[in-house]
């Protein structure tokens, strides 16, 4: 496995060469520039000196290898939009907050969605299951700015019971980590139940039945071990989502995290934050990726990494 592992570490590198290049040449195709749609006017001279200064007047093959033998160092430059902060600096500084939110609403997410699909699959054609499946598409089909507005004017305005928004205190996280949890919890409710049932309906687990194994011993040894293979791939893809941030959550509630930044940077023609926040989560969706197959490994022994 610690081959396996190592190789499929190797293999990321060209693969983020390969959408360094990509993202490098699209995002200065892109019209306009990163002070023309500022508010405050530039002479050309301004322009031409700031140009000059951020290197932007070079080639772009040559900007792009400026870039990558910062990247060796490390340096990702510095931003356009907050000059006094370097690329790096600015994401330390932010993500922990973002990660923190997200990794809070993956727990909700898992700690509820994964219950409520086995009851929801259990109880197939039942009320709790037609309760399930209506919180899951509600979860599923608002979006998060929506269920954000709705928890500030109920439980903050109308009840008082938490703060409208901030990040100092754990009451503040209540209502961010709810609002964002939702829709990752729909999703894996949704997924679970559709596996399981799946998974009942296989003649193995007939025959494990017949052979007169308990409902419970049916239930954790053969049903609920082989749904989590299919379910492994739905989940990968929600944890980098998660700990990248939302606009829409952490501007609603006042949140300093990163999730900003992935909208303002592309309006702003911020180049340095675009293929850093780009690159970023490039990294994380590739090691969550990896970690998915090598959990594949331990829900299902017949699957081998090679």
């Amino acid at each position: 496995m610690g081959r396996y592992i190592l190789m499929r570490l190797a293999g990321l590198i060209p693969v983020l060469l390969i959408l360094s290049m990509i993202t490098f040449a699209l995002m200065h195709e892109v019209p306009g520039g990163p002070w023309k749609e500022g508010q405050r006017p530039f002479s050309e001279e301004q322009l031409a000196a700031l140009r000059a200064r951020y290197g932007l007047d070079k080639p772009l093959w040559q900007q792009y290898l400026i870039w990558i033998s910062g990247v060796v160092q490390l340096d990702f430059g510095m931003s356009f939009k907050h000059p006094d902060e370097s690329v790096i600096g600015l994401i330390s500084r932010t993500w922990p907050v973002t990660a923190h939110l997200g990794l809070m609403a993956l727990l909700v997410a898992f700690g509820t969605g994964l219950p409520l699909g086995i009851i929801a699959a259990i109880k197939q054609n039942s009320w709790l299951d037609y309760l399930v499946t209506l919180v899951s598409t509600l979860g599923f089909v608002m979006p998060h700015f929506v269920w954000g507005i709705l928890f500030i004017l109920i439980f903050a305005l109308t009840l008082k019971w938490v703060p409208t928004g901030g990040w100092d205190t754990p009451r503040q996280w209540i209502l961010p980590v709810l609002a964002y949890s939702l829709a990752p919890m729909a999703t894996i409710a949704r997924y679970t139940r559709a596996s399981i049932i799946e998974v009942m309906r296989a003649d193995y687990v007939r025959t494990a039945r017949a052979k007169g194994l308990g409902e419970r011993s049916v239930m954790l040894r053969h049903v609920l071990r082989n749904a989590m293979i299919p379910l492994l791939t739905v989940f990968g893809p929600l944890v980098p989502d998660l700990i990248t941030g939302s606009i829409f959550i952490e501007a609603i509630f006042r949140v300093p995290g990163l999730g900003k930044f992935w909208v303002t940077s592309t309006f702003d023609r911020d180049y340095p934050m675009i293929i850093g926040l780009t690159m970023l989560w490039a990294v994380l969706i590739a090691i969550t990726y990896l970690i998915t197959d090598v959990l594949y490994v331990f829900a299902d022994p017949r699957i081998r990494l090679k």
